[in-house]
């Protein structure tokens, strides 16, 4: 059995899973980071005595570290095998999946293309936004490590499962994207580009007009960002001119 596992966490959940990982292994070191330049600290000696999980984090895993790991790395992905890539939930919304889903893999030295060692699936309700889905995807990873947190702590690879990775690979660019309209969209495609990607502060969808920027914005959380009296409406919804 492992005693040294290195997770890779923004912090949520982190009780429960060193909860459930000790309840297994009570002797188990778990060393908790989430930042790229505290992961190459790690001493040479810690990394081949340890397994690295990497639990909603966006830390990319270099390939430095991946090759000292005694007992290698895993990543829980938050996305369905056929979506490979940043943050699948947006394009699996915005082209209607009807089945979505958390997968758990190898890591590799290329970003989502290790060997695929768990997959847990759900329907995908139909006109949900990219809030309730994020909500769902948690739900998933959790349910996910716990089938998987056994095989996690034991002292040899995982088991593969023979699924490949799907083409529909998303990035953070890609996604960024279609966060800028044209100020004619249709009605519908402003409201599918709202749900699946303009879901907070740092995703407002946005357009320009004469080399100023109007972007959707809550006015009482406008922070000064946004010009209040001066705004367009599409199709019902107010876009405020961006200050600077």
């Amino acid at each position: 059995m492992i005693n040294s596992i290195i997770l890779l966490n923004n912090g949520l959940y982190v009780p429960h899973i060193e909860g459930e990982l000790k309840a297994i292994n009570p002797s188990l070191h778990l060393t908790v980071l989430n930042d790229l330049a505290d992961l190459i600290a790690i001493p040479h000696s810690v990394l081949q005595a340890s397994r690295l999980i990497s639990f909603l984090s966006e830390v990319i895993i270099p390939i430095s570290v991946i090759d000292n790991l005694g007992y290698g790395a895993y990543n829980f992905h938050p996305g369905p095998p056929m979506r490979p890539g940043w943050s699948p939930m947006e394009m699996a919304i915005y082209e209607g999946d009807d089945v979505f889903g958390t997968t758990l893999h190898e890591v590799h030295q290329l970003v989502d293309a290790g060997a695929i060692n768990g997959i847990n699936l759900f329907a995908l309700p139909i006109d949900v936004n990219a809030i309730a889905l994020d909500q769902l995807i948690t739900q998933s990873l959790v349910t996910l490590f716990r089938q998987k947190k056994a095989e996690l702590l034991a002292d040899k690879p995982l088991m593969t499962l023979p699924i490949p990775w799907g083409y529909k690979r998303s990035t953070r660019a890609s996604n960024l994207a279609y966060l800028t309209i044209a100020s004619d969209i249709t009605e519908e495609e402003l409201l599918l580009r709202i749900r699946a990607f303009g879901y907070d502060e740092k995703h407002k969808i946005k357009f320009s007009e004469n080399k100023q920027i109007f972007e959707i914005e809550n006015p009482s959380s406008s922070n000064g960002t946004v010009d209040l009296e001066d705004y367009r409406l599409l199709h019902g919804k107010k876009f405020y001119r961006r200050l600077g």
